[in-house]
């Protein structure tokens, strides 16, 4: 599935439209945004991991994907968009995990890749902005490597960024296990330890 645009699903507090039965969801207030651990790229791709932390004296939950707008160096959005699935050589997490509880100082992740600009780019950013499911706030972020903005041949492929959902560990952010039985396997809740 490719979205255009900035990306915003799932849900906040509601489940199978009824309640969910935990604490209410993360929003933008009471987490902070930071670059995750380091974790490469595939050939001509880059990656990006990023680091969603419970701030709050209390637990939240998460679930689904966060919504993201990458900003050029003047302050303008980007037109990038955006696919659940990977775009290049590099694995990633394509099924939504169950709703999952974030404890205090906790931490949660999201994947992000980009095919490289073979053919150049117009401009390069680092300056990025997420808003995480349910919460229309953005939380803004300078990225540990920037992100370009393809032109030419490479703009069909490098203008597209894969997100990952969101998850409890950076590992499962990666993609599913080689096993067909474990890809198929569905998510049970969590708790996130700090």
């Amino acid at each position: 599935m490719i979205v255009t645009g900035v990306v915003a699903l799932g849900g906040s507090g509601r489940a199978n439209g009824g309640t969910y039965p935990g604490p209410r969801a993360c929003q933008a207030p009471s987490v902070s945004l930071a670059n995750g651990p380091y974790v490469g790229g595939a050939t001509q791709e880059e990656a990006h991991s990023l680091a969603i932390t419970n701030t709050a004296s209390f637990p939240c939950s998460l679930h689904g994907y966060v919504g993201i707008v990458v900003y050029d160096t003047h302050g303008r959005p980007l037109a990038f968009r955006f696919a659940h699935r990977p775009t290049g050589g590099w694995p990633m997490a394509t099924v939504v995990p169950a709703r999952f509880t974030l404890k205090p100082r906790a931490s949660a992740y999201v994947f992000l890749a980009q095919f490289a600009c073979y053919t150049g780019y117009s401009s390069v950013s680092r300056r990025i902005a997420v808003r995480l499911p349910g919460d229309r706030r953005l939380v803004r972020l300078n990225l540990r490597q920037p992100i370009a903005y393809c032109v030419g041949a490479s703009a069909r492929v490098g203008n597209v960024l894969a997100v990952s959902p969101i998850e409890p560990t950076i590992a499962a952010t990666q993609g599913p296990s080689p096993s067909p039985a474990a890809r198929n396997r569905v998510s049970r809740p969590a708790t996130v330890e700090p």
